[in-house]
């Protein structure tokens, strides 16, 4: 599987989610954790705390885990920029073609955000993870 999705033609690749689709998901990973615990019957305050806790781990390194993608993801995102700019430096555009090229290069910088803008998402994946670890923190409290 890994080896079809690393031959996988650039032009063939499906955009990542947008930022606020990423964070989302950074946000409701944990939760669905504690969801399959709860479901199971398995979720007490040390479950909780060490969730918790190893997802804030995981949050704080995302960037560290992240960077060895990046190089993959920048020379994609450069590709499909290059792309939108070669069509639409073509003579001949309508004006409404012209502000179609020009949004899809807005919702690109969006999509790649973790190669245009990586710090905004990282700085508020830091600040979720401090979150956790602080619930946590409390939630240990508690056992005792």
């Amino acid at each position: 599987m890994i080896a079809a999705f690393n031959s996988t033609a650039l032009h063939r690749r499906k955009d990542p989610p947008k930022r606020s689709v990423y964070l989302s998901l950074v946000a409701a990973s944990p939760c669905m954790a504690l969801a399959a615990l709860w479901n199971q019957g398995d979720l007490t305050v040390v479950s909780a705390s060490i969730t918790l806790s190893v997802a804030a781990y995981l949050y704080l390194r995302l960037e560290t885990i992240q960077n060895c993608f990046r190089p993959a993801w920048a020379k994609e995102y450069e590709w499909k920029l290059a792309k939108l700019m070669a069509q639409l430096s073509c003579e001949g555009l309508s004006a409404v073609e012209r502000q179609k090229l020009l949004n899809r290069i807005d919702d690109l910088k969006d999509r790649y955000h973790l190669v245009t803008s990586s710090q905004v998402t990282y700085r508020w994946i830091k600040r979720q993870a401090y979150a956790m670890l602080f619930i946590a923190r409390i939630l240990r409290l508690n056992i005792r």
